[in-house]
């Protein structure tokens, strides 16, 4: 009648922390069975086991988009697809570094692959971490996954110690068009430790002969490739909403992530769907750590939970929610103290599927 799954996960938040979180995936009802509380029922259930695991938090992606707002879900993180006309691909300066890319194997890529993201994690909020398991599975090319693409290829970057600084997978689809080569080259995944594996893997993939363009899925908003290009008009950019976030326990949340500034903010929050949620908190920041505790005082701002994960990871400012009526400023400057206060030093990104 309906289904749902529930991973365990650690997820890179502001300030170089991962916290514990629940990745929703999987849920379905059955037609026959809609509107009968089944999906309201799976999220009392998985929230409630989640809470009971010490998981401050929970995360989907999601199929569509008006579904989980009632649940207090809200976007934390935007991706973007890139498409890059690989005659207007030069670069701006040439990839520095020393090091080098190679093609790897299946069989030896699962170890490199978990190097490389577990070194990259902790400092990308929205990340979620993965051991060799993960992708063992992630990296298997059934055919049903290659969507009419070629198998998938496999590169790392190596700097110029031989240390594993960065990976790529990326699949073909070649064509010819007037006797003239039209190929399309597609990223599922490239990242980097360093800026320069970063750039040297997206050379490397611009770089692949019979390709007439490369197509990058589910890249960070503000990915480099673009400032990159010496031709920023030979990328076209699509954005997409991407990680959905829910607060479980709002204090264990808010004080497991690190701020820029320091300061002060009573939030009153309201959540209807986990009530233990809903009430006045005062956060207080300092040197980058927090605390955030249970406070009688008048709220500086009135959030949704939905809202408050939206600002969580610093992907959307109290300003941009301000604008469009969805939260409410009750002191002087106080969403101008959220936009502050919630800003994060990188832009968030979950270039995982789950």
């Amino acid at each position: 009648m309906a289904t749902a799954g529930v991973f365990s996960f650690q997820i890179a938040v502001p300030g170089g922390r991962s916290l514990g979180c629940a990745g929703i995936t999987r849920v379905t009802v059955l037609p026959t069975h809609r509107r009968r509380g089944l999906l309201t029922a799976m999220m009392r259930r998985m929230m409630d086991d989640a809470r009971a695991r010490g998981e401050p938090l929970a995360a989907l992606f999601a199929s569509e988009a008006p579904i989980y707002g009632r649940f207090g879900y809200g976007v934390a993180a935007y991706d973007v697809q890139i498409d890059i006309v690989r005659a207007g691909s030069a670069f701006a300066q040439p990839v520095g570094g020393g090091g080098k890319v190679r093609l790897i194997d299946k069989a030896n890529a699962p170890a490199i692959f978990t190097e490389v993201w577990n070194q990259a994690q902790p400092a990308q909020p929205g990340m979620l971490r993965h051991e060799e398991s993960w992708w063992r599975h992630d990296l298997a090319d059934l055919e049903a996954w290659r969507e009419g693409l070629s198998e998938q290829y496999l590169a790392v970057y190596e700097d110029a110690g031989g240390r594993a600084q960065g990976v790529a997978q990326y699949r073909v689809k070649s064509a010819w068009t007037d006797n003239q080569a039209d190929g399309t080259l597609t990223i599922q995944r490239l990242i980097g430790v360093t800026q320069q594996a970063t750039a040297a893997l997206w050379r490397y993939c611009l770089d692949v002969d019979l390709m007439t363009r490369v197509t990058a899925r589910q890249r960070r908003v503000d990915d480099p490739v673009r400032y990159l290009l010496r031709d920023p008009r030979a990328a076209l950019v699509k954005l997409f909403d991407s990680l959905w976030l829910r607060l479980l326990d709002v204090p264990a949340a808010l004080a497991g992530r690190r701020y820029l500034v320091s300061g002060k903010l009573t939030l009153e929050v309201r959540d209807a769907f986990c009530p233990w949620n809903q009430r006045r908190y005062r956060l207080e920041t300092s040197g980058g750590a927090a605390s955030c505790e249970a406070s009688e005082e008048e709220p500086d701002l009135v959030i949704s939970a939905e809202d408050l994960a939206a600002l969580y990871l610093g992907g959307t400012t109290a300003s941009t929610l301000a604008d469009a009526g969805r939260l409410e400023g009750r002191s002087r400057g106080a969403i101008e103290r959220a936009d502050t206060l919630f800003q994060s030093e990188r832009t968030p990104w979950c270039p995982s599927d789950f």
